[in-house]
């Protein structure tokens, strides 16, 4: 018996073939949003972003990642006027937003920092430093509150250490090579490339104390207006962070391109030293988020939710079950 088919039956099997067509669409063939994200430089702190971003993490949540190399007071400016969607600089973040900027961060990538005190060869010790000069970028910066830290931790006398200030980090090793100095605040893999001229590592930032470096941070409008869409970002980096931790061999190539390394086992050896900087979570501890507001001279009577917005974060990662 031929089966009779009705005008409403022909219209409900062409909506089921529709529905299977629009899932078999690859996603990169749909409307992705475009998403711009104020970076600095390639450093090791934001690579499993770069990861999730080459390995079409981002476009799997409908995203269009598009990275765009800022200064910090470029990013800061773009963020306040709307003209880019979220920024990476931590510290002047949370002073800027402190002071008025209507934005909060909502996500670390690196909750400690890639920093590494590298001095000459016969210094086996921090603490060998007292009456040596040893290169920073500027007083009050990052860098040298880091090595304040250091100190602290190896309990030396900061007086007793003659800091220079020498501005960028390529500056700092070219007088670590000339002998001009005899230590200097640098950051990996550029402890690697010392050691192969003859000098030495003495303390990584990464095991003397928590320090979350670079975040995402968003506009308030933007967090209010598109909540979904803040959500689907933070949602592929946080897989991000899991697909670089889990697949090491497979990434090497992208950090060798990323950072401009000369080899696979330099390669390697970066991986293992900064695989502990990105959190599977996006969020600091306490005392890593009070070191940040405190490098960020955010005054004490401010709270922290005033600064960080965690609640976006929380709900991507408890959609991807990560603890």
């Amino acid at each position: 018996m031929k089966t009779r088919r009705t005008p409403r039956s022909e219209k409900l099997v062409a909506l089921i073939l529709f529905a299977a067509f629009i899932h078999a669409v690859p996603v990169a063939a749909q409307k992705l949003t475009q998403i711009h994200i104020g970076v600095p430089t390639n450093t090791v702190t934001w690579f499993p972003l770069y990861v999730a971003w080459k390995k079409g993490i981002f476009q799997e949540q409908g995203i269009e990642l598009l990275p765009v190399t800022m200064s910090v007071r470029a990013s800061l400016g773009a963020l306040a006027s709307r003209h880019i969607s979220y920024i990476t600089p931590l510290g002047s973040s949370m002073t800027a937003i402190a002071n008025g900027l209507p934005a909060k961060v909502i996500m670390i990538f690196a909750v400690r920092s890639h920093h590494v005190l590298v001095a000459k060869r016969d210094i086996a010790t921090p603490s060998a430093l007292r009456g040596r000069g040893v290169a920073i970028s500027q007083p009050g910066g990052t860098v040298h509150r880091q090595f304040l830290k250091i100190l602290e931790h190896y309990r030396v006398d900061a007086k007793s250490i003659n800091m220079i200030n020498l501005g960028e980090m390529p500056s700092r090793a070219l007088a670590l090579k000339a002998g001009t100095i005899d230590a200097a605040m640098l950051s990996v893999p550029y402890d690697l490339f010392m050691e192969k001229d003859g000098f030495r590592p003495l303390a990584y930032m990464k095991d003397v104390a928590e320090f979350p470096l670079l975040g995402l941070i968003a506009h308030d409008e933007r967090m209010r207006e598109r909540p979904d869409e803040v959500k689907r970002v933070l949602t592929a980096a946080l897989k991000g962070i899991a697909y670089t931790k889990s697949h090491r061999e497979e990434v090497l190539p992208l950090l060798k391109q990323f950072v401009g390394l000369p080899d696979l086992d330099m390669t390697r050896k970066t991986f293992d030293v900064i695989k502990d900087l990105w959190p599977d979570n996006g969020i600091p501890s306490d005392k890593g988020l009070a070191t940040a507001l405190t490098m960020a001279d955010v005054p004490a009577n401010i709270p922290a939710e005033r600064i960080v917005d965690w609640s976006f974060v929380s709900s991507a990662a408890l959609s991807l079950k990560i603890r």
